[in-house]
């Protein structure tokens, strides 16, 4: 499996750690993602030692070969950018859920300069309702040093990772508006993690 090498060098140069709060769902779920950095796919991917399908920006293709080494491995879903929801990528994702195999979302829709920038977009939610699947958080602190929005540079950082417990859609059910409360079961959730990072490591990493 590709994703393994890579998992050495990731935590060989940046170095990389990752606190697990729960084990994973057995079957597929949505992992939700913050968004800083084009690092953060195969970032997420390694902490969650699971193949996972992202959905992807469509315009960040062609950017980059190492990105696009990246998409293709991950298989990602394009995404158009609109104010209107992605339909025919949430029904891929959708189908991909269906089929037993999770998919990770980055709910902000893009990268951004910090958390909270954003209001969350509610595809993930809307996933994990329709297809009845857990949504597990990953807080992604430190690729925003490694490899910062303004460029394709990458520096050696270190980068942490928390993958939260599950959280599970069904008492969002009871709302009058499930997806809208599970999204903010999201959002509370990746707002704690990284808070919990943001006050252990404040400043930017220094070069190794």
């Amino acid at each position: 499996m590709l994703l393994w090498p890579l998992a050495r060098v990731v935590a060989a140069w940046f170095p990389y750690s990752v606190v697990r709060r729960a084990p994973l769902p057995k079957g597929p779920f949505v992992a939700v993602a913050n968004h800083v950095s084009s690092l953060d796919p195969p970032i997420a991917g390694l902490a969650l030692r699971r193949p996972v399908r992202f959905l992807a920006l469509d315009e960040i293709w062609g950017v980059h070969p190492a990105l696009d080494a990246v998409l293709t491995i991950f298989d990602s879903i394009p995404v158009t950018r609109s104010d209107r929801p992605a339909l025919g990528a949430l029904r891929a994702a959708l189908r991909h859920l269906e089929s037993g195999r999770p998919i990770g979302v980055f709910p902000e829709g893009r990268r951004v300069a910090a958390w909270g920038e954003v209001p969350l977009k509610t595809g993930a939610a809307w996933l994990a309702v329709r297809a009845s699947v857990p949504v597990v958080p990953v807080a992604i602190w430190g690729s925003q040093h490694a490899m910062p929005m303004d460029g394709m540079r990458v520096r050696r950082a270190p980068i942490r990772v928390v993958v939260g417990a599950p959280t599970d859609p069904s008492p969002s059910m009871e709302h009058p508006d499930p997806v809208a409360a599970l999204n903010e079961s999201i959002r509370s959730a990746l707002d704690r993690e990284l808070r919990r990072l943001e006050a252990a490591y404040p400043d930017p990493p220094a070069d190794g």
